[in-house]
């Protein structure tokens, strides 16, 4: 009875329908529906420490990305960025519109570590599917006087 579970077991496991990240199986037609990035500055002003952050999120999405099998990503349309700056107690909202006309980047994958780099930023890729797939990225910058950036990146590509 334990062969017969363990052998069930392990052929789902390795089972035709796996949809890994690959090259192969990112290539295609995207919608993006998401986007967000978060920028937190600390800067020593005078001995104080004074943060600022920065949150832009897309909305309205109009997008198309499409990953080729010659390595270039085409990303195309329109969507606007709500950009709120907040210091203290005090934030301001900027909206503007970002226009996409046919903007082309190379991209490269890396299946073993789950990364996708495209723009010069490496992003973490996570639930990569038939449908869809999340990027991510995270960077942290310390200058030589102790000001610090934070930076956050997520995008959602959905078919």
């Amino acid at each position: 009875m334990m062969a017969l579970v363990a052998f069930g077991c392990s052929k789902d496991d390795d089972g035709d329908d796996a949809y890994h990240y690959t090259k192969n199986n990112l290539t295609g037609t995207y919608s993006i529906t998401y986007f967000q990035t978060k920028k937190v500055e600390t800067i020593d002003v005078n001995g104080f420490d004074v943060t600022t952050t920065t949150v832009s999120t897309g909305d309205t999405f109009n997008v198309t990305a499409t990953f080729d099998s010659n390595d270039i990503l085409t990303l195309n349309g329109t969507y606007r960025i709500m950009e709120v700056k907040t210091q203290g107690d005090q934030s301001t909202e900027n909206p503007y519109i970002v226009v996409l006309d046919n903007e082309k980047e190379e991209y490269s994958v890396n299946a073993n570590t789950s990364e996708l780099t495209f723009d010069g930023r490496t992003y973490k890729v996570s639930g990569f599917g038939r449908t869809g797939f999340k990027i991510s990225m995270e960077k942290t910058t310390i200058k030589d006087n102790g000001d610090m950036t934070e930076y956050t990146e997520n995008w959602t590509f959905t078919k």
